[in-house]
């Protein structure tokens, strides 16, 4: 008579503390933590190479303005 009495519990208490599970839900965890390092990674990626561009183009323009300023310095003299 016990014995059907402690299978019902048996099961209830493997259901609880069952390793496989925990050791998904663990890698599961793992793996969205590793996707949002990549998504990090990317978006500061893409904000250095924007940041380097605008220098870039800020650059140029200023030599655009100097290389100008230095041919009309050479016509008035």
């Amino acid at each position: 008579m016990t014995v059907p009495i402690l299978m019902p519990l048996a099961t209830l208490l493997q259901a609880q503390y069952d390793p496989i599970r925990e050791e998904i839900g663990r890698l599961q965890r793992n793996f969205q933590g590793l996707i949002w390092g990549f998504v990090a990674a990317w978006v500061i990626l893409m904000l250095y190479t924007l940041m380097i561009v605008f220098r870039e183009r800020k650059i140029r323009r200023e030599m655009e303005r100097l290389k100008n300023l230095v041919e009309e310095a050479e016509k008035k003299s």
